[in-house]
């Protein structure tokens, strides 16, 4: 099955027009998973105290899911830095 993988750095997404072929939901999420931490290993934390990353995965026909990452800067009392 063909899963198109949209990126989403924000509120910007890059939508997948290639896709990639699969084996099936749980290769897609797989796949998925893998290029998260890969972006997260290459944007974070350099430019921030947040960033919001996500990969939704979809097939030719229907939305499947979202792999998501949310990246904050915490004080002790929980509250986000950049908020304080």
């Amino acid at each position: 099955m063909r899963y198109f993988f949209d990126i989403q750095d924000g509120k910007h997404i890059a939508k997948d027009d290639i896709g990639v072929d699969c084996l099936g939901d749980n290769a897609a999420r797989v796949e998925a998973t893998r290029a998260l931490t890969e972006m997260a290993s290459d944007y974070l934390p350099s430019d921030g105290l947040s960033r919001h990353l996500a990969i939704h995965v979809r097939s030719t026909v229907a939305a499947l899911f979202s792999v998501d990452l949310q990246y904050s800067v915490l004080t002790n009392s929980g509250r986000r830095l950049a908020d304080v």
